[in-house]
């Protein structure tokens, strides 16, 4: 039997929530049955373009799309879809999403828009225009998915819930990669410099303006006042990384944070922490506070993150019109659980990988099956 050819387009292969979820699909699904090549913007230096390589997916780089070169943005895929056959073409990058799935459309494909956010980013002017071009996006593709029932809200408005062929396709992990380990930690921890005594509190994500370093910073500098023993890690890249230094050292608590890259093994570095801070000013879902859960860790994180990820109560929601001092204060209060016991409990959840595969699979076979 042939595979099933699926081109997934998504912006780049930065070490991002939406990434992490098409990761774990990749890494997972049967890829004897199944062919999942990428279409990008961007393979970011020290992203998932080597682990996808590996994995035996195929990565080609499409133009960014900038509204003034839609001609030629719709031309390059065009040419791209004349050259390369695919069966199913499952857009992750929506803005651009009415363009690229109506040129699929035309090349005999099956289409898929998949929403992961609940916002556009950018300037206004930028936001208006994605808002505007997104609208193209349902008319185009046969099935909607989202990661959430807002997500879904913000592409599809409210015709996502009589649409036949929507899908709430929630950002599920490998359950069993976050159950926490004493050992890691303490490896972890080593690594990175941290005494046993020592308060570690962590974030995973981009410097970029969504994730929202600034009041993140403005948090831990509350909490080194509660904790003379409060460390900072933060792992990530982006273009407001300097500025976030550039604050930490105005407000003298530079030595104590840790910066890293990019890590393949982030799960691990959650465990080494003692309290994950999510002051996002939106998210799609919050994939990393799913995952933090996992290992046990405790979260405070902005109620602007979808209620979604509240699965145990390791998490505390706080507005973000709250002072730092009273997140810091409500935070360092939150008792400590059994982390291991947490993890088993989100086994059960729709947000455990295995439950997400069987559908995706059992929907990419559908498709292929209507042409």
């Amino acid at each position: 039997m042939d595979k099933i050819k699926i081109l997934m387009v998504l912006g780049n292969t930065r070490r991002g929530g939406t990434q992490a979820f098409i990761m774990n699909v990749l890494r997972n699904i049967d890829r004897e049955r199944f062919q999942i090549d990428f279409a990008i913007n961007n393979d970011f230096p020290g992203g998932w373009g080597p682990d996808m390589r590996a994995l035996g997916s195929e990565i080609h780089i499409f133009p960014v799309f900038k509204v003034y070169n839609w001609m030629s943005f719709k031309r390059w895929w065009e040419v791209f879809l004349t050259e390369h056959h695919y069966d199913i073409v499952h857009g992750h990058s929506t803005n651009s999403a009415g363009i690229y799935l109506n040129v699929a459309k035309q090349h005999g494909c099956r289409t898929i828009a998949h929403i992961h956010s609940t916002g556009f980013r950018g300037n206004i002017i930028e936001r208006l225009t994605k808002r505007v071009f997104s609208r193209m996006t349902k008319k185009q593709a046969d099935y909607w998915f989202a990661c959430s029932e807002s997500a879904a809200h913000l592409l599809y408005g409210e015709d996502y819930k009589s649409y036949p062929r929507y899908y709430e396709m929630p950002n599920a992990i490998d359950v069993k990669r976050f159950m926490f380990n004493e050992k890691t930690r303490e490896v972890i921890r080593k690594e990175l410099g941290v005494k046993e005594q020592e308060f570690l509190c962590g974030h995973a994500g981009t410097f970029s303006v969504p994730k929202n370093h600034t009041f993140l910073l403005d948090v831990f500098y509350e909490i080194c006042k509660l904790n003379d023993n409060a460390r900072l890690l933060l792992i990530g890249e982006g273009i407001l990384k300097e500025d976030v230094v550039e604050k930490a050292k105005r407000l003298g608590i530079l030595d104590r944070i840790i910066f890293r890259q990019n890590l393949p093994n982030v799960n691990e570095h959650m465990m080494a922490m003692d309290l994950f801070i999510f002051p996002s000013l939106f998210e799609g879902f919050g994939m990393v506070s799913l995952e933090a859960q996992a290992t046990g860790l405790n979260i405070v994180q902005s109620d602007t993150v979808p209620m979604d990820t509240h699965l145990t109560e390791c998490v505390l929601s706080l507005p973000l019109d709250e002072a730092p001092a009273k997140w810091a204060e409500k935070a360092m209060a939150m008792p400590q659980r059994n982390r291991t016991e947490v993890n088993k409990g989100i086994m059960n959840t729709k947000y455990n990988l295995s439950n997400t595969l069987t559908l995706i699979s059992k929907l990419y076979v559908e498709m292929t099956n209507e042409k």
